[in-house]
């Protein structure tokens, strides 16, 4: 049975943009797309849960063997690109990933990718994803997870500083929990996972404006996303965060910085 589409951020094209731009934040801060430490064979199946735009398949496609499956899912195709663009050997679908997954993907991937689901779902309780990732894995498959560590920011600027009192109550009253990232990898070794690679921290200064534009972008999705579940008592009013945000976001305020952690890891299936 699914537990329904509680996706936190927005979907229209706005928001698909955000997305590319922090896949460019992703591949900048990494150096690498598939990590390296992953066998490549000619025969091997790849999948990605909660794709997306599908930019991670996409630009993974261009770099591995034609004969290489890859399979982008996610809860909603409203971000998919036109069938008529994806790569022969890509294929993208409809599947809740917070279910046990049907019979016909068990044990299928050599990898799957994970990226981004800091917000998703909101109590932080991640047992069922990690069950169906490890259910759709080959034994001996790999994971590859990057994730935002929420929890832990690097803000300056007397304007964001301010901002971000309000906004993180607002994000505690509609049910986030985002301590679940940095305690990631012994979430995956408690489900039975090899952590093969674990690794976290800050990006580097040329970054920071980059990381800075995409989170401000997506907390302002969160924001009006929520507005209809967020009581009276706040500080301010949910209108003017909304109008504190805005104005953050359409300035290039001169030492404002707005940037969560990056958290990567790399796991592997018992054979």
């Amino acid at each position: 049975m699914s537990r329904g589409d509680d996706y936190a951020l927005g979907r229209g094209r706005a928001d698909s943009i955000r997305l590319d731009a922090q896949h460019l934040l992703w591949k900048l801060h990494k150096g690498y797309e598939l990590h390296p430490r992953i066998p490549v064979t000619s025969d091997m199946k790849v999948a990605e849960v909660g794709t997306g735009t599908a930019i991670w398949i996409f630009d993974v496609a261009r770099q591995l063997p034609s004969t290489v499956q890859l399979h982008g899912f996610d809860i909603s195709d409203s971000q998919f690109p036109p069938k008529d663009l994806w790569p022969q050997n890509v294929t993208l679908g409809l599947l809740d990933s917070l279910v046990d997954p049907p019979e016909s993907l068990v044990g299928q991937y050599d990898v799957v990718h994970l990226r981004m689901w800091a917000s998703i779902p909101r109590e932080g309780d991640m047992s069922s994803l990690i069950s169906h990732v490890k259910h759709i894995l080959k034994p001996g498959g790999y994971i590859q997870w990057e994730d935002a560590d929420l929890a832990h920011q690097v803000i300056k600027g007397a304007t964001a500083l301010e901002l971000e009192q309000h906004l993180n109550e607002i994000l505690k009253r509609v049910g986030f929990d985002y301590n679940w990232v940095s305690n990631l990898p012994n979430l995956l070794r408690q489900d039975g996972l090899c952590i093969l690679e674990s690794e976290s921290g800050h990006f580097k200064p040329d970054l920071m404006q980059l990381c800075t534009n995409t989170y401000l972008l997506a907390l302002r999705e969160i924001l009006l996303g929520n507005k209809e579940m967020l009581a009276e008592g706040l500080l301010l009013s949910v209108e003017e965060v909304e109008v504190a945000l805005y104005r953050l976001c359409s300035t290039n305020t001169n030492g404002t910085i707005y940037t969560w952690s990056p958290v990567s890891l790399l796991a592997q299936k018992e054979g």
